[in-house]
């Protein structure tokens, strides 16, 4: 069963740690907190029409599909040590 998160805020530091077989769909990352590496060592994810202005949102992850969805210049790095990652119309601002 895969777990659903919709249109949710997220602005701690890895907010959505070791996330597993799950659709993130209409969520911003970005907020006073300030936190970085939102999905670090997550795996089998869904992403739609998300924001992402905080840095490093997928930090050694697994298997993510990325769509409609906006990386801020602010969102710095946003793939490190990931694998299997694809990107379908998305917004890229992000530096490296």
């Amino acid at each position: 069963m895969r777990k659903e998160i919709f249109g949710k805020t997220f602005d701690e530091e890895r907010a959505l740690y070791n996330l597993t077989k799950a659709d993130v769909v209409d969520c911003v990352f970005a907020g006073p907190a300030d936190g970085e590496s939102a999905f670090k060592e997550s795996k089998n994810l869904i992403v739609r029409r998300c924001d992402f202005k905080l840095r490093y949102p997928f930090w050694h992850d697994t298997n993510a599909q990325i769509e409609d969805s906006v990386f801020a210049a602010t969102s710095r790095a946003p793939f490190w040590y990931s694998n299997d990652i694809a990107l379908r119309s998305c917004t890229m601002g992000s530096v490296k």
